[in-house]
Formats: C-alpha cells, sequence, structure tokens
C-alpha cells in the first residue's frame, strides 16, 4: 500500500455528502452511492505510485495512469458495496477509504476488470503484464497460509488522502474491520507492497507470513500478513449487513 499528492481535480465532489460535522471521534460509515466516485478518487490518489501498479502500467502517460486507477477502484468499491454495505467504508468523509470481504477467493486487482477492459485502459502488453505476473504471484502461497482457515476476512485495499494521513484514520478503518473479525472469530489477511505498509500493519497486530516477489523482480516484494482473532474457538457467522442494490455505477 502506497499514497501519493497527485490531484484528480474535476472528479472531487462535495464531501458534504458523507462527513458528520457534529461527530469529533473518527466516524467509519459505509460508503453511500452518492459518494462512490469520491471514494474511487481517495484511492486513486492514496495508489497513485504504488510501484506494483507503476511498474504494470510503466510507460503510461499521467492522465491515463489514473483514469485507470480511478476506474479500477470504482469498480471495486460499486461491487464490494453490493455484496455488502460493511465491504466499502470510508472515513471523515472519503478522507479514508477501505475495501474488503469474506470471500476467501478474492480476486487480486487485474481480475476487478475484464483483461478486455484492462487492456483499453492500459494497452495489452500491461494488462497481460498484470494478469500473468501479479495476478497468480500471490495466490499459491495464500492458500498455503490461509490452509487452516476456512473462514477469513481479506482487506482488499486502504488509503488515506496525503494530506490527511497521521489522524488515526486509517487505523480507525481496520480496526472496524477487526471488531468484526473478533466477533466472528476469523483471522484477517492482507498482502502489504512497502515497509511503511507492512509497520503500519505490525501495529495493528498482523505478522508476516511470507514474502512473495512480482516476476521474481527484489524491488516488488508483497509481504503477506495475517492477523488471528483475539478470541479463540470455533468460526462463527461473520455480522454484516446486506449490500446495497445495484445501480449500475461501475458503468
Amino acid at each position: 500500500m502506497s499514497v501519493a499528492t497527485q490531484s484528480v481535480g474535476d472528479r472531487r465532489i462535495s464531501r458534504k455528502l458523507t462527513v458528520n460535522i457534529n461527530q469529533h471521534s473518527v466516524n467509519v460509515r459505509p460508503i453511500i452511492k452518492g459518494a462512490i466516485k469520491e471514494a474511487a478518487n481517495t484511492l486513486t490518489e492514496a495508489y497513485s505510485n504504488n510501484t506494483i501498479m507503476s511498474w504494470c502500467v510503466r510507460g503510461l502517460e499521467q492522465k491515463k495512469h489514473e483514469e485507470f486507477l480511478y476506474t479500477l477502484f470504482k469498480n471495486m468499491i460499486n461491487s464490494s458495496s453490493i455484496q455488502s454495505r460493511d465491504f466499502a467504508i470510508q472515513v471523515e468523509g472519503c478522507k479514508g477509504i477501505l475495501t474488503w470481504t469474506n470471500n476467501t477467493n478474492n480476486s487480486s486487482w487485474p481480475r476487478v476488470l475484464s483483461t478486455a477492459k484492462l487492456a483499453r485502459l492500459i494497452g495489452w502488453t500491461s494488462a497481460l503484464r498484470a494478469v500473468t505476473k501479479v495476478g497468480p504471484s500471490c495466490d499459491k502461497m495464500k492458500r498455503k497460509i490461509m490452509a487452516d482457515h476456512p473462514q477469513f476476512i481479506t482487506i482488499s485495499y486502504v488509503g488515506v488522502l496525503p494530506h490527511e494521513q497521521h489522524k488515526g484514520y486509517g487505523a480507525a478503518l481496520v480496526d472496524y474491520v477487526l471488531t468484526k473479525a473478533d466477533e466472528a472469530k476469523h483471522p484477517v489477511y492482507v498482502e502489504a507492497c512497502d515497509p511503511k505498509s507492512v509497520k503500519f500493519f505490525e501495529q495493528l497486530g498482523f505478522n508476516v507470513q511470507a514474502t512473495v516477489y512480482i516476476a521474481n523482480l527484489s524491488d516488488l516484494p508483497v509481504a503477506l500478513m495475517v492477523r488471528l482473532p483475539s478470541v479463540s474457538g470455533a468460526p462463527e457467522r461473520l455480522r454484516i449487513r446486506p449490500g446495497r442494490r445495484d445501480s449500475n455505477n461501475s458503468q
């Protein structure tokens, strides 16, 4: 996970849609339909310097890079919130965003969009690089690490606007998921691709179980991290709200 300072200007909308001005504590809430574009913009800024994504689309001009990230995250947020309102959450008016799932077969980002759509956004060379090199890289090791856990939660993406960092927003978003996980006695899995992210998750109780290198490149490591539930026992049903109605917002 990484953060960045680039702005996506004309896609930004007013945060009055989702912020509670009377709430002084960190306010974690589901992403509503009207805030999906803003949420996608936040993740676009947060991941604009992500080393693995940048490696996949190297040579792509900045504007197209931003359009690719925005489209990817807009589709991802929309899909997550349709599955459950709890699977796409925001903090303080989309200053921070997190998506997660209890689907143990959750796909990595190259599979969020069809290969053809991915190719239209970043070109066939980059799309094939993403699908063949990034997509499968962690899958085998993930299955090995989580083999003893038939039910677990995966944190997909978490990002905070650069100028809103160091305010506890990221930790609040992750803590929301960890509370759900502890209630259901589920472990939580996450992949972190830079030292800052690894340290962040370690401070929240995660431990590195393995490190995978994308395309066997030493400068593209991914730490596979797991946080076990605070209460032992057999897994219970995860308490999550139903998803919202599909509004075709990803189109």
